[in-house]
């Protein structure tokens, strides 16, 4: 115990030594350093600087000794009063009030003094067009209405209604009306019958901020104002402070509002029932009278509330809503059909006749081009909600994703509706859409065509030649030195492959400077009649001026879409099935770099929630990507090792740690650093993984140092304390998350920082100085 408070006086003598000799920057990192450790000692100190020239030194002082609730007096009274600078004015204004309980009468008149506002004597403050005064006032209100909250007294209410009859600033009305709210509420009340909307808003506000009884039950009455803004500032009120209340004397109020006619105020209210615990309590016998009362702008989120219990709804509740299932309003039929996806096992036996319904109306608008596309988007997404749904709407999803006209949206969400759940023909068209020719469990058949009978080609029966092959005949014919005889091109193609290359052979002989014959199109224009003059001469004048008509073809622009194995890779990322986990590793063999990437932030995705064994067959996958795969591709991989065994992972995540990218090195460390959060590494690891690990506290980037601090903290903090200290006081990213790392060796982290505070005489002393305050924070 000696030798640690020996210890942490040393450094506290260090500070007190800096903030009375030190320069400006010195005396003001001390300040902090002492503030943030809630230093008591070195009061005189501090009470020295506040004369000091530099203002920043002064603002520092001040904050300092108001966190210590200490400070002389006099020298604070006269930084308020006197000083030039406002920042110092009001930091020395928060100072002399935390001495309230010393000298209660002089902190309430220089605070008076300041709430009162400038007096023609008082020309500081003004610097620019801004009048600091404003500010000052602010806080000396703001100040005394804390003092009166801590007294839990009616202390300075005449002060704060005389102010309020001088047309304060918005701001500084706000503040009058919460120093009143708790103390003198009658008083706002009467404001708030004559008051316009937006003064009202401010009144709600200084209710809401309240947790009185008279405040909470104004925000209850706030709930049937006409101004929807003023019911949500009330809500939240009643959710923040009415869990201690009478839930119930505010219940039936709050349940209305779920029935409002504005959409955020349905949602405010759903809310503020989730924050009370109360949305249980919304049985099925109290929801449907609001719903078959409520305007149809309020029913999809009453819809959404009575899904929560469905399994509570009756016959005649299932036969009123059933009928909604083909309302004009898209947004009830969607709240509708999900009710409907998330019945009960026992409820589906008993009316499959509107779960099928139900789904089959979610079908049809899933093939509805005129709904909008987030709409469709959701449908798709409830359709996985629904139970054994593959037969029905694989066919439809299908077609939906081999439509190249489909946005990615619909297609993400149709292939995660597939992969919810699968049959034999969704799971066989899954594979071959990931695998491609490998998923073919059996060969191709091939057709041979026999060969062509030469005696046939010879006699008078030999078919006529078309016009295309007399064409290619001649080609050949004018080039036959560039093709061997022995290719046959005299005969007819006798299999698929030969059609495709005979059909090469033309496109590579057809001159390119072949024109395209517009006769026909001449003659077609030749033939309208005399009603489609204009329209002749329109086209003429395109065929007469187009340079080449083959380029005169209309072009689509259209953005790049997303290939639909990557979204299927996503997809299976969510499923919750083992099976989807092999799937996604099998498609790793024969991946590009971009598949490769979707593959492992998928198994992530899976790792993360589940502990499938067959995911360990990723491992070796992720160690190739690591030493050959690019970028992109090695930072999914090492956060996919994140989740495999330790014994395993470690390895190839060392490897990538002397990844030549930066983001490499960070994704690596990190996935470590994660490991290290709930396992140990074994004995014979220790040693090698901290040699590798110390390196990097000279890594160029910046994250890749506070990665390695962190780790080599958790190895080794006694054999690697002295290096990670100059690391913390060397760099400002490591310097924020040190103290609370070398906490287990508190006291030989403030020896050695005690030491060498006075040394440095660069960027080192700042930040030393800094984390000597984290550190003496742990111990006061």
């Amino acid at each position: 115990m000696n030798s640690n408070m020996t210890q942490t006086n040393a450094a506290i003598n260090e500070l007190s030594k800096l903030l009375e000799t030190g320069d400006e920057a010195q005396r003001c990192y001390s300040a902090r350093a002492i503030s943030a450790a809630k230093i008591t000692t070195v009061t005189p100190a501090l009470n020295a600087c506040l004369y000091h020239q530099d203002p920043d030194v002064v603002i520092d002082a001040a904050t300092a000794l108001a966190t210590v609730c200490a400070g002389d007096l006099d020298s604070l009274q006269d930084v308020a009063i006197n000083h030039p600078d406002s920042d110092a004015r009001l930091a020395a204004l928060s100072a002399i009030t935390k001495q309230y309980n010393n000298e209660p009468q002089r902190v309430v008149d220089t605070l008076t003094r300041f709430a009162t506002g400038r007096t023609e004597k008082d020309d500081l403050g003004l610097s620019g067009d801004w009048d600091d005064w404003w500010d000052l006032q602010l806080t000396a209100v703001q100040l005394l209405s804390s003092i009166q909250t801590t007294q839990n007294s009616d202390l300075f209410g005449s002060l704060f209604i005389e102010l309020l009859t001088q047309d304060p600033e918005p701001e500084l009305e706000l503040a009058l009306y919460r120093a009143l709210v708790d103390f003198q509420p009658q008083i706002l009340l009467q404001h708030w019958t004559t008051a316009r909307k937006m003064k009202q808003r401010r009144l709600a506000r200084a209710f809401a901020s309240s947790a009185t009884t008279a405040a909470l039950d104004h925000m209850a009455a706030c709930l049937k104002c006409d101004d929807s803004e003023i019911k949500k500032i009330a809500l939240k009120a009643l959710a923040t402070h009415g869990q201690g209340q009478n839930v119930q004397a505010y219940l039936a109020d709050i349940i209305a509002c779920l029935s409002d006619s504005e959409p955020s105020v349905q949602e405010a209210a759903t809310s503020t029932l989730n924050q009370l615990n109360q949305l249980a309590t919304l049985q099925p016998t109290r929801l449907m009278p609001f719903i078959k009362q409520a305007p149809d702008s309020s029913l999809p989120s009453l819809i959404n509330l009575l899904s929560r219990q469905n399994d509570k709804l009756t016959t005649a509740d299932i036969d009123w809503l059933q009928p909604l299932l083909t309302h004009s309003d898209n947004n009830i039929k969607i709240a509708i059909i999900n009710c409907f996806s998330t019945l009960t096992e026992a409820q589906i036996i008993d009316y499959s006749d509107v779960y099928l319904t139900a789904l089959n109306s979610c079908l049809t608008a899933i093939q509805d081009r005129y709904l909008p596309l987030y709409q469709r988007a959701q449908l798709l997404r409830q359709l996985s909600q629904f139970k054994q749904h593959a037969d029905l709407s694989f066919p439809v999803l299908k077609a939906l994703l081999e439509n190249d006209e489909t946005d990615v949206a619909l297609r993400q969400s149709a292939l995660e509706a597939i992969t919810s759940e699968t049959n034999d023909d969704s799971l066989k068209w899954l594979k071959q859409l990931l695998l491609g020719l490998a998923s073919q469990e059996d060969t191709i058949a091939i057709t041979q065509v026999d060969d062509v009978d030469v005696s046939a080609e010879n006699s008078d029966n030999k078919p006529e030649k078309t016009a295309g092959r007399i064409k290619l005949e001649a080609l050949l014919a004018k080039h036959g030195d560039k093709f061997p005889e022995d290719q046959g091109f005299d005969n007819a193609p006798v299999s698929t492959l030969a059609a495709i290359q005979q059909s090469n052979i033309e496109a590579t002989l057809i001159s390119a400077d072949d024109k395209p014959d517009d006769q026909t199109l001449l003659e077609m224009i030749d033939g309208l009649d005399d009603e489609f003059t204009d329209y002749s001469n329109i086209v003429r004048d395109h065929l007469d001026t187009g340079e080449n008509l083959a380029l005169n073809r209309k072009k689509i622009a259209r953005l790049p879409q997303t290939d639909s194995k990557l979204l299927a890779i996503r997809a299976l990322g969510h499923s919750k099935t083992e099976s989807a986990a092999g799937l996604l590793i099998e498609a790793m063999l024969g991946a590009t770099p971009k598949e490769q990437h979707e593959l492992f932030q998928a198994l992530t995705n899976i790792a993360k929630h589940h502990d499938y064994k067959v995911l360990r067959n990723g491992i070796g996958a992720a160690g190739y990507t690591l030493h050959y795969g690019d970028p992109l591709c090695k930072q999914s991989a090492a956060q996919f090792l994140t989740h495999m065994p330790l014994n395993k992972a470690l390895p190839i995540l060392l490897v990538g740690a002397d990844d030549e990218n930066e983001h490499v090195r960070v994704c690596c460390l990190t996935a470590l650093k994660d490991q290290l959060e709930s396992k140990r590494l074994l004995q014979r690891h220790q040693q090698q993984t901290g040699d590798i690990i110390a390196k990097k506290i000279h890594d160029p980037a910046g994250g890749v140092r506070k990665l390695a601090l962190q780790i080599l903290a958790k190895i080794d903090l006694s054999k690697y304390l002295p290096v990670l200290i100059e690391l913390a006081v060397s760099d400002q990213e490591s310097n924020v998350i040190a103290a609370p790392l070398f906490f287990a060796k508190q006291q030989q982290a403030l020896a050695i920082l005690t030491d060498n505070i006075a040394t440095y005489s660069d960027h080192r002393q700042p930040l030393s100085i800094q984390l000597a305050g984290h550190l003496l924070a742990f111990t006061a």
